[in-house]
């Protein structure tokens, strides 16, 4: 069994069990390891999840200026609609982006200061490239306030995908949206 593939189980456990829920013994047990051996590449739970979560939050990173550098041509309106939408598709399809926002709003009291730090690397790294695409684009208001109106659209739509539905989700973004755009037009 490889490091990969334990933390695949782990992500799967610590979205389905939670932190303080997941408990070694079953990732070892699911990963068809002995605990032991799975002590010796993650001698804890949170050695796992710190390893786990650093490389969701790197991955996401490099998803973000990914996106924006391969849709650079479409208009602002629809780079940034799309975005929102393509943001809901990963936390819906991808396991270790829901590890990223859950843990985002509910952080383990032994690893919150770890976790915080690296989402707010995260966050620093969606300001940026927003903010640039806000600097390339004439609005109302400035490039730092339309970014920090987005960040907080955003927010307030992963609070409905860690709470609620996708469906929530959708209604949301498509009333939070329209009066954005409309505000920073």
């Amino acid at each position: 069994m490889s490091k990969i593939e334990i933390k695949q189980i782990a992500i799967k456990h610590f979205n389905q069990f939670g932190y303080d829920g997941t408990k070694m013994a079953q990732i070892a047990e699911e990963a068809g390891i002995r605990k032991q051996s799975l002590s010796y590449h993650y001698p804890t739970k949170k050695d796992l999840l710190i390893e786990v979560y650093q490389e969701v939050i790197e991955e996401e990173q490099a998803f973000i200026r990914q996106y924006f550098e391969e849709h650079k041509g479409k208009s602002l309106e629809k780079l940034l609609y799309d975005f929102l939408t393509e943001h809901k598709n990963r936390f819906l399809t991808k396991p270790n982006v829901t590890l990223m926002y859950s843990l985002s709003f509910i952080t383990p009291l032994d690893v919150n200061d770890f976790l915080l730090s690296q989402f707010r690397l995260y966050l620093a790294t969606l300001k940026e490239v927003i903010g640039s695409c806000f600097t390339k684009h004439k609005c109302r208001i400035s490039a730092e306030e339309c970014t920090i109106g987005f960040i907080t659209i955003l927010d307030g739509l992963d609070i409905q995908l860690v709470y609620e539905t996708r469906q929530a989700y959708e209604r949301v973004q498509r009333i939070t949206w329209d009066i954005f755009w409309k505000g920073i037009q």
